[in-house]
């Protein structure tokens, strides 16, 4: 037995673990404290079995015990709570044969007497457990009167209770809850070998100064450990130079600490987080066994698991590597590499960036998923195929038909579209941008999706400040309304408190303000609600001034945003030098910059190199 995962029949029936190392039973060392199991926490473990619903080579993972070999036993060094109260949990299912004499405590001190009450009282078979309280109990055996014995008792009547008031007290069901803890219910198994002088009480205080239970994380690194550089030894037939195999076992053990670290980096888990739609199997209801917060290498494990149709990470995906290690270590390797590679490609970075955080469809609607990407990778002949099969993906989020991409309809609201495909054009032309110029940083995670930013008319709004609307009126005199029909602004500020001439006011901008085309995409961009928010219905002087301050002040600026702010658009075909002023010119113009821009990109097949 090569593997550290074992069924609880495993653990105690008689061919199974303890045979497997000519061992006879578990023994629990005089420095270990008392059976200390409250009815709470009986319950909490029986209630988590009972939800648990096998399916398949799915199970339920008990955590961990570990175990020193001495002599004809296993030392329990951590986990005798575990075992003694599975060994009361079986009797009282009826399987007494099993666990009968396979759990041992000191005879030469106070707990000679739990080894008592365990064999005549627990486990015999002829024997039924007592049918009244502990006070009622200990008055005709008072040589049971003991702490550990009193928890004992306790927690086997906490399992009788919790049966009858299931009502599962009955043998069909106490039948088939056995089968499920035999056969479904899995435990980890730590075999520590002493070395030197270390004592197992040492070991028993590393294990207990922390009590952080097991990650999945510990489980895949034990395996890749252990098992790899025996493997490999055993393959250069070389299984006895035990210096070689520990180098090997360094080296990997360097491996994934280098492979954690980055994994640790703020950016690679934000980014590739987005990437995970699965879930870490439960070591206990609402547990994760795999917790990435803890060990961000955890993420790659999803990753490994998604990749393989899975819909769940699980130790039996792990398992199924048992006999070999080696395709395991590899496969993880591969996989880390060419996720590092994505993150590291200008272009993968971005364009998987906006794939994996703007498409929102259910995957079995054809949204987009890790499973289906790592297909297309693996098929990619050449990184350019690659990128081009990305792209094609990324055109039908913004189009779902083939029809042109062309935005230049000014009458069209983009502000409004329910589909928020207005926010992809913009994120899209972010992407575009990064993607083609080195000089560029990358996208950091946010910058893929409105986020923490607002849509924002760079034209605004009709202004709720009453001293705005005559630097609104003002533009629309200049720049949009004949003459013989503007606005006379001469006693605007004497007059700005009369209710009849502020009706005319605002009559007046709602008259003229549909010729401005304000929800075009050529007169929206994304900003941080923040530096939002304080720009109100401002003028786009005003605007303009603050975003570039914003930006030189070395905060993220979208870079399409910034651009249109600084008038990128502008060519020798159309050039407004006037820039106090946002016009349906300029709106036009920035339309049909970004159609052009798009169009460009997806027509492009063979610039990815």
């Amino acid at each position: 037995m090569g593997q550290l995962l074992y069924t609880i029949k495993e653990v105690f029936q008689k061919e199974g673990y303890l045979s497997a190392f000519k061992k006879v039973d578990y023994y629990i060392p005089l420095y270990q404290r008392g059976y200390k199991w409250t009815s709470k926490q009986v319950d909490k473990l029986l209630d988590d079995i009972h939800r648990f619903e096998p399916e398949g080579a799915k199970f339920y993972c008990l955590q961990n015990i570990t175990l020193v070999p001495e002599g004809t036993c296993f030392n329990v060094v951590d986990g005798q709570q575990r075992l003694t109260t599975l060994v009361l949990l079986l009797s009282y299912l009826g399987d007494k044969n099993l666990v009968k004499d396979k759990l041992r405590f000191p005879k030469h001190s106070i707990r000679r007497y739990t080894n008592d009450f365990l064999k005549e009282i627990v486990t015999k078979e002829e024997s039924v457990f007592p049918n009244s309280s502990w006070e009622d109990f200990i008055l005709t055996r008072q040589y049971y009167d003991r702490q550990d014995i009193y928890h004992l008792f306790g927690a086997y009547k906490a399992i009788e209770s919790w049966f009858e008031k299931k009502k599962l007290s009955n043998n069909k069901d106490k039948s088939k809850f056995s089968d499920k803890i035999l056969n479904h219910v899995k435990i980890i198994i730590n075999k520590i070998d002493k070395e030197g002088n270390i004592s197992e009480e040492k070991i028993f205080g590393n294990l207990n100064s922390k009590r952080v239970p097991l990650d999945g994380a510990d489980l895949v690194r034990a395996i890749i450990i252990t098992r790899v550089a025996k493997e490999e030894g055993e393959r250069e037939g070389d299984i006895k130079n035990i210096v070689r195999v520990n180098e090997k076992r360094v080296k990997i053990g360097w491996q994934l600490d280098q492979i954690n670290n980055w994994w640790s980096r703020e950016e690679v888990k934000n980014y590739f987080t987005q990437f995970i739609s699965i879930k870490s199997e439960e070591a206990g209801i609402g547990n994760k066994l795999f917790k990435e917060n803890k060990y961000p290498i955890n993420l790659l494990y999803l990753l490994f698991a998604e990749k393989q149709g899975e819909s769940e990470l699980t130790l039996e995906l792990i398992e199924r590597y048992n006999n070999n290690a080696i395709a395991l270590y590899k496969e993880l390797l591969e996989l880390n590499n060419s996720l590092k590679d994505w993150f590291e490609d200008r272009g993968l970075y971005h364009y998987l960036g906006f794939l994996f955080f703007n498409d929102n469809r259910p995957k079995n609607k054809g949204g987009i998923s890790f499973y289906k990407i790592w297909e297309i990778w693996k098929s990619s002949k050449t990184r350019s195929t690659f990128k081009i099969l990305l792209k094609k993906k990324m055109r039908r989020l913004i189009k779902k038909d083939e029809g042109a991409l062309d935005f230049t309809n000014m009458e069209i609201n983009w502000y409004d579209d329910k589909d928020k495909t207005s926010v992809k054009i913009l994120v899209l032309m972010d992407v575009i941008h990064c993607s083609q110029f080195e000089g560029q940083a990358f996208l950091p995670h946010t910058a893929f999706t409105k986020a923490n930013n607002d849509i924002e008319h760079i034209f605004p709004q009709n202004p709720a400040e009453i001293n705005k609307k005559k630097d609104y009126i003002h533009f629309l005199n200049t720049h949009i309304v004949p003459k013989e029909k503007q606005f006379d602004l001469a006693n605007f500020d004497s007059k700005k408190e009369d209710e009849k001439y502020l009706l005319n006011v605002d009559n007046f901008i709602e008259e003229h303000i549909s010729a401005i085309k304000i929800n075009s995409i050529g007169n929206l961009v994304l900003l941080y609600s923040s530096l939002n928010r304080s720009l109100g219905n401002k003028a786009y002087t005003y605007k303009r001034a603050r975003v570039v301050e914003y930006f030189n002040k070395g905060h993220f600026i979208q870079p399409h945003t910034f651009k249109v702010f600084v008038r990128y658009f502008n060519n020798e075909l159309h050039e407004n030098k006037d820039l106090d002023y946002w016009t349906n010119q300029d709106i036009e113009a920035n339309a049909i910059k970004i159609t052009q821009t798009i169009q460009n990109f997806f027509k492009t097949e063979t610039d990815d190199q």
